[in-house]
């Protein structure tokens, strides 16, 4: 019998909600980005992170890590999107990587550690989905599928705009105001 390619493939399942104290989802992205040591690929549809993320995101830049967000350049909730553009300024002025992904929608949910980690599932990377919902992620360590992903990743990016700190910097005073005003109200996003 052939040996597929994820037989050596390990797999952790971390369901998470509103019903537990600790959600378990938070704390192991929160993990897996502080403990990354050569890249973080995320692709994720909604993205508000919470200060920990956002700390560990920054923080991931300083130690040399090389850190990608891929989300859509348009959404079907807008005033998410605002208020995930309002963060833009704080990670592209530490190095973080931004792309709005330009051909169509994008609700793919996944990040990409180093070579061999890979996290596949139902949340974003929002406080709705640390807080709020209901998630199921798959946490694989397999190098063959973190390649793939890896690969889908850079496709996408060929799809995609770079988003500037200068861009961001010059933005229109109305896009500005309405950024810091989704902000206020990101926590209930």
């Amino acid at each position: 019998s052939e040996r597929s390619e994820l037989d050596s493939a390990v797999c952790g399942i971390v369901a998470s909600g509103p019903h537990t104290d600790l959600n378990f989802t938070h704390e192991v992205f929160f993990l897996a980005i502080n403990g990354a040591k050569r890249r973080i690929y995320i692709t994720t549809p909604y993205f508000i992170p919470d200060l920990a993320i956002l700390t560990a995101l920054r923080t991931a830049v300083m130690r040399g890590i090389d850190v990608r967000i891929l989300v859509p350049g348009e959404s079907d909730a807008p005033l998410v999107r605002l208020a995930g553009r309002s963060y833009y300024r704080e990670l592209l002025r530490f190095g973080v990587r931004i792309f709005e992904f330009e051909n169509g929608i994008l609700h793919t949910k996944a990040t990409i550690i180093d070579d061999d980690v890979s996290i596949i599932g139902s949340a974003n990377i929002d406080i709705r989905s640390f807080r709020l919902n209901f998630e199921m992620n798959c946490f694989v360590r397999d190098k063959s599928l973190n390649e793939r992903l890896a690969e889908l990743f850079e496709y996408h990016l060929g799809q995609s705009h770079e988003v500037t700190f200068e861009e961001v910097e010059n933005a229109s005073n109305i896009r500005r105001l309405s950024e810091a005003a989704a902000h206020l109200f990101s926590p209930l996003m």
